[in-house]
């Protein structure tokens, strides 16, 4: 659901990104600590939860089969949940026991917390003030990240409510991801919205201090870490994605396509990287959603994987790297074997579906979309 404010300035820009695929880019690296980004000390509103007098704590999520290429043909929809406006993120839990679903149109702009094993809500974290875009969990489950229009990314402590740190942006940011060690938070966005310019910050979560600052171009809509590490993949808008050396910020790699990226997978080995993108467009509007499959370690395309009817949103890796799934606006959801990424399922439920997030032990998927309502998927053994 990543339709950012800013998506007419795209026809204006046409042939000025067309420049983007042999630029360089320059990364500023703070070798010398910064000031720490502007943070309220006095916050404008009060933390909400369902269960004030007691801090969130989710059930045990009950053993699960694997979402896998040999079970796809047992995968269903066990469970719905809702949030008053449109879906546009979604996020497990290390441990699998806790949704995260956030997004909003017009009101609401809170993030709603609910325990997977009951589908009971058991949290909203109340605060921001326009859409939020992207919400993620750090490694340790501890931290909650959410990113939006407001301009801000808010860092909580999600069982009890509280803000741990708000870091300030020049403008609105959209993407964010936790390094898989949690030592360090990327947050994508804005930098200057008159000249089209966009920035991958890096912060410390030990200490919230800047410490890398990445030029990109028009805005970030896809961002993740490599599991190993090593990379941070990201852009987007510009109809780019970069591929970062993490040490260093140094641009290794940049993936050209023909539309802006939605969204980026990488398999669980490092060595593939999966967007979410619109193959053909007619008249600006997506007539083809595709995704497009890259080697990470020489940064060619390997693989266009098409047909969807609309703009492909989301994709994401199995936990065992056997399978690929992505989501489409109009409501697609397609599974792919990651062998000769043949198609293996394919589900069409009403209301728009393209938003997702799988748990991080492959046992669960979420989706969801501008209807507002949250799908959960597992495999279902049936003798």
């Amino acid at each position: 659901m990543k339709r950012f404010k800013w998506l007419p300035l795209l026809i204006v820009i046409v042939t000025g990104t067309m420049l983007l695929d042999a630029c360089s880019f320059s990364v500023q690296v703070l070798t010398t600590p910064l000031a720490p980004l502007p943070s309220a000390t006095a916050l404008p509103f009060t933390p909400t939860a369902v269960s004030p007098t007691a801090a969130i704590s989710a059930s045990a999520t009950p053993t699960l089969i694997s979402i896998r290429a040999d079970t796809l043909n047992m995968l269903e929809i066990y469970n719905s949940l809702d949030l008053p406006e449109s879906v546009r993120s979604l996020a497990f839990t290390p441990d699998g026991s806790t949704l995260a679903a956030a997004g909003g149109d017009r009101e609401d702009f809170a993030i709603h917390i609910w325990e997977v094993a009951s589908g009971q809500k058991i949290g909203i974290l109340g605060g921001h003030g326009d859409i939020v875009w992207n919400v993620a969990f750090s490694p340790d489950g501890q931290m909650l990240a959410s990113v939006s229009s407001d301009g801000t990314a808010k860092i909580w402590d999600w069982r009890n409510g509280d803000i741990l740190k708000i870091l300030d942006f020049p403008d609105q940011v959209g993407s964010v991801s936790f390094s898989p060690d949690g030592q360090a938070l990327a947050v994508g966005g804005l930098d200057d919205l008159q000249n089209l310019r966009a920035a991958i910050w890096i912060f410390s979560t030990s200490s919230w201090q800047p410490l890398l600052k990445i030029p990109e171009y028009v805005n970030i809509t896809a961002m993740s870490y490599s599991p190993n590490g090593r990379w941070l993949v990201g852009g987007g808008a510009s109809r780019n994605v970069q591929v970062w050396r993490t040490s260093d910020g140094t641009s290794l790699f940049t993936l050209n396509h023909a539309n802006q990226a939605l969204d980026v997978a990488i398999s669980p080995d490092s060595s593939t990287a999966a967007t979410a993108t619109c193959g053909f467009t007619v008249d600006d509007q997506c007539t083809e959603g595709s995704v497009w499959l890259w080697d990470l370690s020489t940064g060619k395309l390997i693989n266009r994987l098409a047909d969807f009817p609309d703009v492909v949103e989301s994709v994401a890796f199995s936990a065992d790297g056997s399978s690929l799934i992505a989501t489409s606006r109009d409501g697609t959801l397609r599974v792919y074997d990651t062998v000769n990424y043949e198609p293996q399922f394919e589900a069409d439920p009403p209301g728009g579906n393209g938003v997702m997030a799988l748990s991080p032990d492959g046992g669960l998927l979420a989706t969801g979309g501008a209807s507002g309502e949250v799908r959960l998927w597992k495999i279902v053994y049936r003798p």
